[in-house]
């Protein structure tokens, strides 16, 4: 089983590039991928379990190839400084597949409680089924970045508005 990634790995993964090259552990060779695979991990995993063949004991495998039917699926984009940290801001995006078909502007929820925030991830849901005409019950895969690069404009707590 593979070593697990470091917590300082994991909190850089959700800063940009620049403030995470000026951390003095950044290596220039390791670190752009390890950032890649912990912002796209449930992804990747996902894709990965999904093609990978089924063995079963003792028979040769055989392979055939079928082209496999488009899925559609939700990402959510949290923008928040550790786990159980608040908040600060929600996105989410819709993939068929491998191509991005809707964006959902991100937003704030700073102030808000975790049950309304909840109710925001809903109506998120609710809004990506109604314009794509798709049932969408859940999330396929979660991704979390640090509140500094939250792409609102107006956000009171981002580098940007200096």
């Amino acid at each position: 089983m593979p070593k697990k990634v470091g917590h300082n790995c994991f909190q850089c993964s959700k800063l940009s590039t620049t403030e995470a090259g000026a951390k003095p552990c950044w290596d220039a060779i390791r670190c752009p991928n390890r950032r890649h695979y912990q912002r796209n991990k449930a992804r990747i995993s996902q894709q990965r379990k999904q093609s990978r063949p089924v063995e079963s004991a003792g028979n040769v495998l055989r392979t055939i190839a079928i082209e496999p039917p488009i899925g559609t699926s939700v990402s959510i984009i949290f923008y928040r400084e550790r786990q159980d940290a608040p908040v600060h801001a929600i996105a989410a995006e819709v993939w068929q597949g491998t191509e991005k078909v809707l964006k959902v502007e991100p937003m704030h929820c700073m102030g808000l409680s975790p049950a309304q925030v909840v109710g925001v991830m809903t109506e998120i849901l609710q809004a990506c089924s109604s314009e794509l005409g798709v049932e969408l019950t859940k999330f396929a895969s979660k991704v979390e970045l640090h509140p500094s690069q939250c792409p609102i404009s107006s956000c009171p707590q981002c580098h940007h508005n200096n």
